[in-house]
């Protein structure tokens, strides 16, 4: 810590933090099956609290949501407020994240991911 109590970070570690962490990064994946997740290993925050920027794009029209458990309890939430992305549509969602929090994507119908990006921002400002 400084004299003035406050902790004192470099440049480098400032630039760092405010650059965004790739957590998933997927390309026309065809055969995930309605409610399953679209990813292997659910995501968890390398520096909560964080917000998660998620670009999706699916091959057909379905709710698109978020799995996210804290320890013993699952809860499953739907982007776009509850309607379909369309297919072939690009939409960005954020979703705020805390330390303990895992986080899977699924879809209510089988699907081809086009596109499923997921970058973690540490400090987050839009």
């Amino acid at each position: 810590m400084s004299a003035t109590g406050r902790n004192t970070r470099s440049s480098r570690q400032i630039i760092r933090k405010a650059l965004p962490i790739e957590k998933a990064n997927v390309h026309n994946e065809a055969g995930y099956l309605a409610n399953a997740n679209m990813l292997t290993t659910a995501l968890t925050p390398s520096d909560p609290p964080c917000m998660f920027r998620i670009e999706v794009a699916l091959n057909a029209a379905a709710k698109f949501k978020a799995k996210i458990i804290k320890a013993t309890n699952e809860q499953t939430v739907v982007f776009n407020n509850d309607v379909n992305v369309a297919a072939g549509g690009l939409y960005i969602f954020d979703l705020l994240v805390h330390s303990g929090d895992t986080v899977n994507f699924l879809a209510d119908q089988n699907e081809t991911i086009q596109v499923l990006r997921v970058q973690e921002i540490a400090w987050a400002v839009q």
